[in-house]
């Protein structure tokens, strides 16, 4: 901070002038113009004597210094008095009005009574008002203490803290108890340091399909406390930053001066975390857990709580607890919904279904090419065959043996994964038979080859 700051805040947050001296000043300079007064109108004992002693006071004339004492109230002396008691009067008169007119102050008594706190005049008598959070705003107005700032007293509540200011900066924290405001020492808020809880079952949300979901969140949370501990005697201990975070995170919500304070921001921000969240998922997500025996909200509720105690704890919030109330669908989106699902899962059928045809058709052609390459594979065996064994006169059943050899492993392969004709396999494999034993009949019994 450099020098000229640092001077300019010390000018912003010193003390008011303690003006108490002013008294013992001004009656010295009373007395000092009495002395005066009596001086210039020669006012001598002598003459304060004759006095007496024509008023057959001749005994009080004879005390010694009493007719010195006497000679400062003759009336030569106090008609100059007068003149400076009336002063006083129309000059407190119009201290009265204008603290009137300056705080703001129903009457003329509520003024007299704040002069003369401001003077140090007040009673020590006078009730000590306890200061809430809920009244707070109400009792300013109602009370000049509270409105203007001190002197004065106020008690805290137990499980409270009071922030004042001076001059419009931080001054202190006030714990519970009672407390004596300084002058001008003006109460900027009062935190409640106990658990808060906070429920809000009535917000809207969207699905990542864009569903609408109407949606309930609870939230328990409360002021950091640093690195204390509850005891008995502090049950409520509390971070001093965090208490300075907390008091001076106010927000005016609209054009009519409405303002939320630090108890109203966890709610907000789990609403639009909880809203941010959602956006994320698919319904059939949110509604139905991925893995049987999961609890459906459990995997958004561990997510809220993250991003919320991430957010609220730069607010010197502690987050303590958080739960979701309800995720549900608005009525008239219930239909909207299965007849979503219904066109969802039929297109998913008629995709699996061609993609069933696609593999079928695919399968079939790639079994066809291959049976084409075994008969080809067949019938290059069976000349090569001839040709070693030099029988090129048979050259045509040896053809027609590897030809049906291959139609039958084929159709031995195939009744795996396809019915096929009972008499299919017999009839190849008689006639495989009959072509190797050279015995061939054009016109076999029996049914014809299918």
């Amino acid at each position: 901070m450099s020098a000229n700051a640092r001077r300019s805040f010390i000018r912003l947050n010193r003390q008011p002038i303690d003006n108490s001296w002013y008294v013992v000043v001004l009656l010295g300079l009373l007395f000092l113009f009495w002395v005066y007064a009596r001086f210039i109108e020669r006012v001598d004992a002598t003459l304060v004597e004759n006095w007496l002693i024509g008023r057959q006071l001749a005994v009080l004339a004879e005390l010694p210094g009493l007719s010195f004492i006497l000679s400062f109230f003759h009336w030569n002396v106090l008609r100059h008095i007068v003149a400076v008691i009336v002063g006083w009067y129309f000059a407190r008169d119009a201290a009265l009005v204008l603290v009137q007119v300056l705080y703001d102050l129903p009457d003329r008594e509520s003024a007299k009574k704040f002069l003369s706190r401001l003077l140090g005049y007040a009673s020590t008598a006078q009730s000590i008002p306890e200061v809430a959070p809920a009244t707070l705003a109400a009792d300013r107005k109602n009370s000049v203490l509270l409105r203007v700032g001190g002197p004065g007293r106020v008690k805290v509540p137990a499980g409270h803290v009071i922030v004042t200011e001076l001059n419009g900066r931080f001054q202190r924290i006030l714990s519970v108890g009672k407390h004596t405001l300084g002058r001008y020492e003006y109460i900027h808020a009062v935190l409640n340091l106990q658990p808060q809880e906070r429920t809000d079952n009535e917000f809207t949300a969207y699905s990542r399909d864009g569903i609408e979901l109407r949606v309930g969140v609870s939230i328990v949370y409360r002021l950091k406390m640093g690195d204390q501990i509850a005891t008995r005697e502090n049950p409520y201990p509390y971070d001093e930053t965090a208490v300075r975070t907390a008091a001076y995170a106010q927000t005016v919500t609209d054009d009519r001066g409405s303002v939320t304070t630090w108890e109203d921001t966890p709610l907000a921000m789990a609403r639009s975390t909880m809203i941010g969240i959602l956006a994320g998922f698919r319904l059939d997500e949110i509604i139905s857990p991925q893995r049987p025996g999961e609890e459906p909200y459990r995997t958004l509720r561990n997510e809220l709580l993250r991003q919320l105690r991430g957010k609220l704890d730069g607010l010197g919030i502690d987050l303590q607890a958080v739960s979701i109330n309800r995720i549900e669908l608005p009525e008239g989106v219930t239909e909207q919904y299965i007849d979503y699902w219904k066109s969802h899962w039929e297109s998913q059928m008629l995709l699996n279904l061609i993609d069933g045809t696609a593999a079928a058709v695919e399968e079939s052609e790639i079994a066809r090419a291959e049976a084409e390459i075994m008969m080809i594979q067949a019938i290059q065996e069976g000349v090569q065959r001839a040709l070693r064994e030099g029988a090129t006169a048979n050259m045509d059943e040896v053809v027609a043996l590897r030809l049906v050899e291959a139609i039958e492993m084929m159709a031995r392969h195939s009744q795996q994964m396809t019915p096929l004709p009972n008499t299919l396999i017999p009839q190849l494999d008689n006639l495989r038979k009959q072509l190797h034993e050279g015995v061939f009949d054009q016109n076999p019994p029996g049914k014809p080859i299918q």
